[in-house]
């Protein structure tokens, strides 16, 4: 007979605290000039009418190019749009901040790793795609 493992269940104090803990962490990060500088650029950028004009001319390209029709003229253009788009400015910017808040999450994904003895955390917190919710 196999020795069946042993699996601490929290007390419901311990698991309230983590729960608080991670409230409290999400808080915190969101105060973070990091992530206060990417959700202004964020914004910002959804705001913008040259985005959302060369947004609309990207997706005409990319319909024409599903239904197959002049690809190759159509991919040159969505290729041109996609450099105009990542030349501007305020997307500059904006990949700027994103590149400091996703080096900010990782950083504390690290120590939350460290600290749980589960590196790489942030993965095992994703969910999974089967049909159990998990």
């Amino acid at each position: 007979m196999q020795a069946q493992p042993v699996f601490h269940m929290p007390a419901p104090t311990e698991t309230a605290d983590a729960y608080q803990a991670a409230q409290l962490l999400g808080k915190h990060l969101t105060e973070t000039p990091e992530y206060q500088a990417f959700l202004q650029t964020l914004m910002q950028v959804n705001d913008d009418l040259t985005v959302e004009k060369i947004s609309a001319q990207m997706r005409a390209c990319q319909s024409a190019l599903q239904w197959d029709r002049d690809v190759d003229q159509n991919a040159a253009e969505l290729q041109r749009l996609e450099l105009e788009m990542e030349n501007l400015p305020l997307i500059q910017a904006y990949r700027q901040a994103e590149k400091a808040a996703v080096q900010l999450f990782r950083a504390v994904d690290e120590m939350i790793s460290h600290a749980a003895g589960i590196p790489p955390f942030a993965p095992n917190a994703k969910r999974s795609g089967c049909s159990c919710g998990g």
